[in-house]
């Protein structure tokens, strides 16, 4: 039984969301006319969000007349003050896999309509009853290979753990999801029987870096952090992208997490016809195919594999040689477990 089917009739909302929700509204969205013409998408910026525009919102607009105004700053205490408050702003999100089990535990997402379209040649993972997969993405091993010309590279998580043989100051994402996954890895564990997560393991493995590391929170710095050599290496979702652009970074898909986004609608939507409509339209083949020349994610449609250069399907995380050399991320396994396991690892993080 899906998780969707077990959680569709609990709505559990916390009380006091609703009165901060004024202050977390954006003014200029709720302004908008309700024209039936316009949809208001959130995501997470950066170089993905600009893809997502070119890619996918300006055709849709130019095929349907519906404009997407396109925000940022997803979170789920955004999104419960909307759909606790009635006041909900946001008709799209594309939402990763591991923010998807709490949102639809708490009663956020809108139930999708599969019956105005078919998702048969989309990937089985990546489609839900609430959520219709839009990209795979991978957090992977990434390092500067300008600092290791002439001599072995890393491509383990093991070899990241490795300071002896392979020098250099790490970079480490100040989030506790993929992270705990690498460490234990990096101490052994096989990939296969990486869940439950053994959480006191991973910290324990982490401690190596606990004070040397670099800590960092946003994904678009990155990139100058290694070309700067202020990291050699990191756990990154885009250094993909930025071996394509020419840059000297390279990745390994060696245990790397494999997860995906999907197209969500928030519950109590304006404009859920609409959205559906967008849906249909972002998850086609030629669309998908258009969207990894800005961001290297991969297609979850298998009918737009031909339509990418081969090139750059041999680096993305939906090539089948790369999907088998990494793991599947667990969003059922996180879902119920982030709270708990985040306290945990800031806990950590402050001893």
């Amino acid at each position: 039984m899906t998780i969707e089917s077990r959680m569709t009739t609990r709505r559990r909302f916390v009380a006091t969301m609703a009165t901060a929700s004024a202050a977390l509204a954006l003014p200029a969205i709720a302004a908008r006319a309700q024209s039936g013409k316009e949809l208001v998408f959130a995501g997470f910026g950066g170089a993905y969000q600009e893809g997502q525009v070119k890619a996918l919102f300006e055709p849709f607009e130019k095929e349907t007349g519906i404009r997407i105004i396109a925000t940022t700053g997803v979170e789920l205490a955004r999104l419960k003050a909307q759909v606790g408050s009635n006041n909900v702003e946001w008709d799209l999100i594309s939402l990763p896999d591991r923010l998807r089990y709490t949102a639809l535990l708490e009663g956020l997402l809108e139930k999708l309509d599969y019956s105005r379209f078919s998702v048969a040649d989309l990937l089985p993972q990546t489609v839900t009853d609430y959520c219709c997969g839009c990209v795979t993405f991978a957090a992977q091993l990434t390092y500067n290979n300008e600092v290791f010309s002439g001599q072995p590279t890393p491509t383990t998580w093991r070899d990241m753990w490795d300071t002896d043989k392979f020098k250099g100051r790490r970079g480490m994402l100040s989030s506790v999801t993929y992270l705990l996954e690498f460490a234990l890895l990096a101490d052994g564990v096989p990939k296969e029987k990486l869940y439950p997560l053994d959480v006191e393991r991973s910290l324990k493995s982490l401690e190596k870096f606990k004070r040397t590391a670099v800590w960092w929170t946003q994904f678009p710095q990155v990139e100058q952090m290694l070309l700067s050599r202020e990291i050699v290496m990191t756990p990154w979702t885009r250094g993909v992208t930025s071996q394509l652009a020419g840059k000297p970074i390279r990745v390994s898909y060696d245990g790397a997490a494999i997860s995906y986004e999907g197209w969500v609608i928030p519950k109590g939507s304006k404009n859920y016809d609409q959205a559906m409509r967008f849906i249909e339209f972002a998850i086609r083949p030629d669309r998908q195919a258009e969207l990894t020349k800005y961001i290297a994610y991969g297609p979850t449609n298998r009918k737009a594999f031909p339509l990418v250069a081969p090139s750059v399907l041999d680096l993305l995380p939906s090539a089948s040689r790369n999907f088998d050399a990494g793991f599947l991320f667990n969003g059922e396994w996180w879902g119920p477990n982030l709270a708990r396991v985040t306290e945990r690892f800031n806990e950590w993080r402050l001893s």
